[in-house]
């Protein structure tokens, strides 16, 4: 089984040190270590870079562009696009304004934050969301916005793909807009970089789950960015006279909860707001079995905390989510954006489906593969249960599918190969007595 996609989690081989700790933790099994050495199952990754936070050797690492070789160019218009979860990552002694500025410091030429189409998104999906408008939509809805969520429905979960909400992810829509504001400014051509708090969304701006083309051009790590921008902001410029966001409901998108509040403002009883892989998935379980259809939408965040607890975030997430929360309080009112940089709920939506990736199919024959499936439950049978990953697999479960996949044998569980060891020795023993 092959997957062209582009993944944005990558393996530094020689940095391995065929610990396992990246198998047991990866919440979409799509690690294993043979020979000594970990290898990344592509068609399984989810790109939600848990391995990257676990990887005690750091041989897990997120690929994007490299933030130490950028520089301004004068032949192009280049605009900073930086999540919400950036704002959380400074002091809230630095502004928001202080914090582009010093993008602009660091040689971008312009900075539309992400935030500030947040408000469009969320109008779009409440919109979507009524049940007298759409009444035979399936409940609970799915937000959009966790392409590491949307990249776990379509491979773990694709009978939910039609539950997930046809909005566009914040990042794409920003940067469409970002153009269209700026499309024509000194005749140059136009860049958009966005700064990225984790793996998930760099996969999606590079390659899109949905196979929309993206308005993103690169991405930058927030851990890359950080101490650059620091620096740029202890330097004290101010002045910066851009685009802000307009509303604390805009920034907390940043954080777990933000962008259900936002979308259904005052009514929480219609929502749930869950964070981390765990959890996620149990949710998804739920749905699966026909469950919380009494709810209209899920905001399910991979990341603990939510964005702010991004693989590639610079600070402690929960102090980053403390920081957060302190923004939102300061704005004392909500602000109007310029025209442009509201949008109708027709240009937030999605013109594109998530297809779905059989990246668990056993073999395209039906036959076949319930034959596999009967013997993976015969081997499961087997062996010992402990799931300790000392296999190189996951757990037994997993082990099972390698074995019956050609991926492994009976003998790489330790449990199984001492039994062999015993038995072949006892047997050695006995023949020593009989001659």
């Amino acid at each position: 089984m092959s997957d062209r996609r582009y993944h944005s989690v990558i393996l530094d081989y020689d940095a391995c040190k065929g610990c396992t700790i990246c198998v047991t933790g990866c919440p979409a099994e799509a690690i294993r270590v043979r020979d000594g050495k970990a290898q990344i199952i592509a068609e399984r990754c989810i790109d939600c870079g848990e391995c990257i936070r676990r990887c005690p050797h750091r041989a897990k690492k997120a690929q994007c562009d490299d933030f130490s070789l950028f520089r301004s160019d004068s032949n192009l218009l280049q605009i900073a696009l930086p999540a919400p979860s950036l704002y959380g990552q400074f002091p809230d002694q630095y502004s928001i304004a202080d914090i582009h500025a010093a993008l602009i410091e660091l040689g971008f030429d312009a900075v539309f934050p992400v935030a500030a189409v947040t408000d469009s998104i969320a109008r779009a999906g409440c919109a979507f969301l009524d049940r007298a408008m759409h009444p035979d939509i399936p409940r609970p809805l799915i937000s959009s916005s966790c392409p590491t969520i949307v990249n776990l429905v379509q491979i773990r979960f694709p009978s939910l793909l039609d539950h997930i909400l046809p909005v566009l992810a914040p990042m794409e829509l920003a940067g469409r807009v970002a153009k269209q504001l700026l499309d024509g400014i000194a005749g140059k051509p136009i860049k958009a970089w966005f700064i990225s708090p984790c793996p998930g969304k760099i996969t999606e701006a590079i390659a899109p789950l949905g196979g929309e083309k993206t308005s993103v051009d690169g991405v930058f790590s927030m851990h890359d960015v950080y101490l650059p921008l620091l620096q740029a902001l202890k330097k004290g410029n101010s002045g910066y006279t851009g685009i802000l966001p307009a509303a604390a409901s805009e920034i907390a998108w940043g954080r777990s909860g933000g962008e259900a509040e936002a979308t259904f403002p005052g009514g929480k009883d219609s929502y749930l707001a869950i964070d981390g892989m765990d959890q996620c998935i149990k949710i998804l379980e739920a749905v699966e079995d026909g469950q919380l259809t009494d709810i209209d939408y899920l905001e399910l965040m991979a990341c603990p905390l939510g964005c702010v607890g991004g693989a590639i975030t610079a600070i402690n997430p929960s102090i980053a989510a403390h920081t957060l929360k302190r923004r939102e309080r300061l704005f004392t009112k909500t602000v109007d954006l310029p025209p442009e940089c509201v949008c109708e709920q027709d240009a937030c939506l999605r013109s594109a489906e998530f297809p779905p990736r059989p990246a668990l199919l056993l073999d395209k024959d039906f036959h076949r593969a319930m034959s596999m499936m009967e013997q993976m439950e015969e081997i499961h049978k087997a062996l010992p249960g402990l799931d300790c990953g000392c296999c190189g697999s996951p757990n037994c479960h997993a082990l099972a599918e390698d074995i019956v996949r050609g991926m492994a044998k009976k003998t790489d569980c330790v449990i199984i190969l001492k039994e062999q060891y015993r038995e072949l020795l006892d047997s050695k023993q006995k023949d020593g007595h009989e001659g």
